[in-house]
């Protein structure tokens, strides 16, 4: 219920009003009253009512001075005035502060209480207004770091026109127009024991690192002024962020900043979470357009830590264009990895056969050049492996990798040592594929069994069916589940047995036919020999 401050100097237009008009028709009661206009102000401090209605002469402040001053107190404040002289002078100057109603007296109680009405759902409309207003606010408060994070990703992922990103855009989304912008990418790395069965682990240490990586960047840029910078998750392992110099200090300064703040973002996640980071520092461009092309350049440089090591900063300036070597041995290395793909092995060793030959006839190369084709051959192993055996662990991790291939400083003794690693890799990985094509045997003899059982089962006819020899499938079968083939029949057959059994429909010699024994009393001796009770014992209970 709404409130209202009766203002008049005439204790019976009080009376009148407070008997007379149906405040409770109109859900509407009375704060309060006062005689003069000194006393309406000090109650309205005090209690706020809703609505004022007011006489205009009246001792001391009249009422035109009562509505100015509660004008400064509160804008939307409806106030009516009730006087008795008819005058354009005071309707004029009412107006111009305000009022929302002149009322003449004397006015009818209809006419009040008409006025009273519309005001009151005036305060209701502007209520639910004011209400869907602080509604909007507050939901675009919460989406605006999302809808900032999505417009940064699209600027990774499309390709903008010079003056095609709107200043209104970047208000709205609260993104000053920086006069130069730099990209970072900062890669964590995601260390060997942490496979899939650990998924849960590795996204606590990746939540740990993208708060580090948040947290250091705001406190770096509180030390400076003119600088703006946003961090996003973009993958797994991988935070992107957007340098944004606001001044005209130049670039240098955004560059320095990018490789300290890259560094102590580093060090923490290492002292913190105990993983290893890597950082690609993009050069500066001048235009928000150009952040794909700075992203580009961080991850190249990024690239670089595949053979330079973890822990380090990369600008671009310096490492950009690292791989050229590799691109020597592009197709090669493409055919290299599409057959590990394709899980051929032999294909995959007459390609190592190929490049390594390359590698020993091409004595110009140097030593980084070759480093860089073996990180581009045991990355595609990894990948590989990961892939196809998530739950073994690789023969060798990428950080041991690393500190292996800078321990051979000659050519041959790179490529010598590299060749032993892949052909140690790819009978490994061979290895894996023998077991995995066992076990999806031994799935298929399980498969027969379970539709079967109720049948006569030949173990020759199942290894025909496969295409293989019945000794090496037994041999197989007993080295994978580690019982022999006729044991796991007869225990599957005893367990569909005891669950028929159980269901206090069928005899014994029924129950014996259904699970593919047509002799009733061998059925009870395999029975009583697997379950320790005799089929009877199982009817009785």
């Amino acid at each position: 219920m709404r409130s209202i401050l009766l203002v008049d100097d005439e204790p019976y237009t009080i009376r009148a009003l407070t008997q007379h008009v149906g405040w409770d028709k109109l859900n509407l009661r009375i704060a309060g009253t006062a005689g003069n206009g000194s006393d309406a102000l000090a109650f309205y401090r005090e209690f706020r009512p809703d609505l004022v209605m007011t006489d205009v002469y009246m001792p001391g402040m009249n009422g035109l001075e009562l509505t100015q001053a509660l004008r400064r107190e509160n804008p939307d404040l409806p106030i009516i005035i009730l006087s008795g002289y008819e005058e354009f002078e005071n309707a004029r100057q009412a107006m111009r502060w305000g009022v929302n109603h002149f009322l003449l007296k004397p006015a009818s109680v209809d006419e009040i209480e008409s006025v009273l009405g519309q005001l009151l759902m005036e305060l209701d409309v502007s209520e639910r207004k004011r209400q869907l207003e602080e509604r909007y606010k507050l939901e675009i408060g919460r989406m605006l770091p999302y809808l900032r994070e999505k417009f940064l990703l699209e600027l990774l992922s499309t390709r903008f026109r010079p003056g095609e990103i709107s200043g209104e855009r970047l208000e709205y989304l609260e993104i000053p127009k920086p006069r130069e912008i730099l990209a970072i990418s900062l890669q964590i790395v995601r260390p060997a024991f942490l496979t899939k069965l650990k998924e849960r682990d590795w996204q606590l240490l990746k939540f740990g690192a993208g708060n580090i990586v948040r947290e250091t960047l705001l406190e770096e840029l509180g030390s400076v002024s003119g600088l703006q910078g946003y961090a996003l998750e973009y993958s797994d392992q991988l935070f992107v962020l957007l340098l944004c110099e606001l001044s005209d200090k130049g670039h240098d300064r955004m560059q320095r900043f990018a490789e300290s703040f890259s560094g102590k973002a580093m060090a923490k996640i290492t002292n913190y979470l105990k993983i290893e980071a890597n950082a690609g520092i993009g050069a500066v461009k001048r235009e928000l357009s150009d952040f794909l092309d700075s992203y580009l350049e961080s991850r190249e440089a990024l690239e670089a830590a595949e053979f330079q090591g973890t822990g380090r900063v990369y600008p671009y300036e310096e490492y950009g264009g690292m791989h050229a070597a590799i691109d020597d041995y592009a197709y090669t290395l493409k055919q290299w990895t599409e057959a590990l793909a394709g899980k051929e092995l032999g294909k995959a060793a007459e390609k190592w056969t190929q490049i390594r030959s390359r590698l020993q006839e091409e004595s110009g190369s140097s030593i980084a050049d070759v480093q860089t084709v073996c990180v581009g051959l045991f990355s595609s192993l990894l990948y590989f492996w990961n892939d196809h055996f998530p739950l073994v662990s690789p023969p060798h991790t990428m950080s041991q990798f690393l500190k292996d291939i800078q321990q051979h400083y000659t050519l041959d003794g790179l490529t010598g040592w590299i060749d032993g690693l892949i052909c140690e890799w790819l009978r490994a990985a061979g290895q894996e594929l023998s077991a995995k094509k066992g076990n999806r045997l031994i799935d298929s003899v399980k498969n027969y069994v379970e539709a079967h059982y109720n049948e006569e089962i030949s173990f020759a006819s199942i290894a025909k069916e496969l295409y293989v020899h019945p000794k090496y499938l037994s041999q197989l079968f007993k080295r994978v589940t580690g019982e022999n083939f006729v044991s796991y029949l007869n225990r599957y057959r005893i367990r569909k047995a005891i669950q028929y059994l159980e269901s206090g429909r069928y005899m014994v010699y029924e129950v014996s036919e259904m699970v593919g024994y047509n002799n009733p009393t061998y059925f009870s001796q395999v029975f009583k020999m697997i379950s320790g009770k005799s089929p009877s014992d199982y009817l009785m209970e």
